[in-house]
């Protein structure tokens, strides 16, 4: 049923919050704020305004030294010339944004449109490229605040424009970025910004910023049904830091919420909805109905982590010899499990074809497709000696 209820299933949180920050929908960071703040840590931000009300601002080189303590040393240019200043500097953790820059306050759930300097945050790991957005409140639209990249070194241009700026020992001056305008000093070092650090491919489906996207699709359908299928049977992590399981099957789809012992504490079924331009998540204990609309960005991130009942399924695999399992009203049978959701048993009368498939946690087997059997994941780990790593 990878269809159009499987689309949704990475995009449903678990409070059922379905955050619409403005009509082009939600604008989550592109990943997680213990991400950024590894990112900025010790390096420099190097950025532009290109939205700025003065013209005479627009492509000139602004500096960001990110300490590892919180301070933010600046060659800022306001006004016609660059100046030095100095800030504070935090990656917060947001429900509504995934993640927020914050260079003033510490406020732990900062409004963008309220207050300075609280704004979603994307990074691209393929260019190293690194923009915030900012929410005009009059108008309800996001502009790009600031576009740029992240590198290890100070530009010996802004060693030149705010000589009285302190900076840390042992931060290297790049000898190669000689220029105050924006696109030149990019070109003159195509090395500097950092790409693929890791844990970037760990990024937010679609999440790239509402404002750069300029009106096309956050994820296209196509795009959606790609990265379902790449993580089927793995966990994922939503916007306040509960975690699900991807679990997509040929007859329906469903998404697990683990507690924080892993265990499975409810299963979510997606429905489409809206002629197929939606999808509800129906939970079968919580009282919750969210809905996604397909084309928004997922509030959830991939952790890479396959769950320990899909890595059972593996293990079974590839056993070369059958395992043996109570199946009906027989104590022992002997099963072969195939990677593509074939079984075979053997029976005192001759071989059996079966089918298995995960649900609600367990797994269920079918034999000439009419008995079945279900195995509760960890008691099937027992059963047969498998243990988690």
């Amino acid at each position: 049923m990878l269809a159009a209820a499987a689309m949704a299933t990475a995009s449903l949180a678990a409070d059922g919050a379905m955050a619409q920050t403005a009509p082009a929908g939600p604008n989550y960071s592109s990943h997680a704020a213990a991400f950024f703040t590894g990112l900025l840590k010790g390096r420099v931000w190097i950025l532009e305004r290109p939205n700025t009300r003065r013209a005479g601002d627009r492509n000139m080189v602004w500096a960001h030294y990110h300490g590892p303590d919180g301070a933010l040393l600046a060659c800022a240019h306001l006004g016609g010339a660059h100046a030095s200043a100095s800030a504070r500097w935090r990656i917060v953790p947001s429900r509504r944004f995934r993640a927020l820059y914050n260079y003033v306050g510490p406020d732990m759930e900062p409004d963008p449109s309220q207050r300075r300097g609280h704004t979603p945050i994307f990074y691209d790991p393929d260019t190293g490229g690194l923009h915030n957005e900012a929410l005009e409140p009059a108008s309800g639209t996001w502009k790009v605040a600031s576009r740029g990249w992240v590198q290890e070194s100070w530009p010996r241009a802004m060693k030149d424009a705010c000589p009285d700026l302190e900076l840390p020992q042992g931060l290297p001056v790049n000898e190669k970025q000689t220029s105050i305008l924006f696109h030149e000093l990019m070109a003159q070092d195509a090395n500097a910004p950092v790409r693929g650090l890791p844990g970037a491919q760990l990024r937010g489906p679609g999440a790239a910023g509402i404002a750069a996207l300029n009106g096309r699709p956050a994820l296209p359908a196509v795009a959606l049904k790609g990265f379902l299928a790449d993580n089927d049977g793995r966990v994922l992590v939503d916007n306040t830091g509960a975690r699900h399981v991807l679990v997509l099957g040929r007859d329906r789809d469903e998404l697990w919420l683990l507690d924080p012992e892993g265990a499975i504490a409810d299963t979510g079924h997606l429905v489409p909805a809206a002629g197929g331009a939606e999808i509800a998540l129906h939970y079968e204990r919580l009282p919750l109905r969210p809905r996604y609309r397909i084309g928004n960005p997922l509030p959830f991130l991939p952790t890479g982590k396959r769950f320990a009942a899909m890595r059972l399924t593996d293990w079974l695999i590839a056993r070369t010899e059958p395992v043996t399992l109570p199946f009906m009203d027989r104590a022992a049978v002997a099963f072969r499990f195939m990677a593509d959701g074939a079984l075979t048993a053997e029976l005192e009368d001759g071989a059996s074809a079966g089918a298995w498939r995960w649900s609600r946690g367990e797994l269920i087997v079918t034999l000439d497709g009419r008995a079945a059997n279900s195995y509760p994941w960890r008691a099937l780990a027992g059963h047969v000696g498998w243990r988690p790593e």
